[in-house]
């Protein structure tokens, strides 16, 4: 016999899997083990400050020849959007998540294409500053 709790945890969990939750939760749980792409975006959160992955997101779409259409920005998000060579519309978005921590959210076409987006994450991350080493502890 199921108790009403497990019954419950049952139908959230059964609920959860159908609407693609489940893969939101894992991601969530994860987050530091990497990019998660869910519903068509790559999602990634860096150890960096909007401006300065703003900058490394130009450089990376200067890299494989994109071409940016509109760029915005301020100290807090950045909007980027340019176009692949077959006419995939590209969405970069960047959004202060924390102090010195920024989410950067790739899509590509309007129903997204990971292998793309991911390309573009890997050059963006080809950009941005490799962290200072921590000084040795004194003994």
């Amino acid at each position: 016999m199921v108790s009403r709790l497990g019954a419950g945890v049952l139908c959230f969990a059964l609920a959860a899997s159908l609407s693609g939750c489940v893969a939101l939760m894992v991601g969530a749980a994860g987050g530091a083990a990497g990019a998660v792409y869910i519903m068509g975006k790559l999602t990634e959160e860096v150890p960096y400050e909007v401006p300065i992955v703003h900058d490394a997101a130009k450089s990376a779409l200067r890299d494989l020849d994109l071409t940016v259409s509109e760029d915005r920005a301020d100290a807090l998000s950045a909007r980027l959007e340019s176009e692949f060579a077959d006419k995939s519309h590209v969405w970069i978005a960047l959004d202060s998540v924390g102090d010195k921590r920024t989410k950067i959210t790739i899509r590509v076409g309007l129903t997204g294409d990971e292998t793309r987006s991911r390309k573009i994450l890997e050059r963006i991350q080809a950009h941005l500053p490799t962290p200072a080493a921590s000084p040795p502890s004194a003994s």
